[in-house]
């Protein structure tokens, strides 16, 4: 796991924290209780569109980082023609 699937799982941590300790605060829930309104809401379309988002971005940061990985462990071509003259 590189860092880019790293950053995503915990923007996902933080903002889902950040919206319990939203709900905690209006509707005085304890901590656990926001967690699970948050992740277990009962609109669900909304949940869907929610997990949707957060498939379609954890799929694409696992692509991200393989093209890292592939760039990162391939040989880069040596450099030739006009980018390598001086001026």
């Amino acid at each position: 796991m590189s860092m880019v699937t790293l950053s995503f799982i915990l923007i996902n941590v933080f903002l889902t924290g950040l919206l319990a300790l939203f709900d905690m605060k209006l509707f005085e829930y304890n901590f656990l209780e926001a967690v699970r309104g948050v992740l277990f809401s009962e609109i669900a379309a909304g949940r869907y569109i929610v997990l949707v988002g957060v498939i379609i971005g954890f799929i694409a940061s696992i692509v991200i980082d393989i093209r890292i990985y592939i760039s990162e462990s391939s040989p880069s071509p040596p450099q030739t023609g006009m980018s390598n003259m001086k001026n």
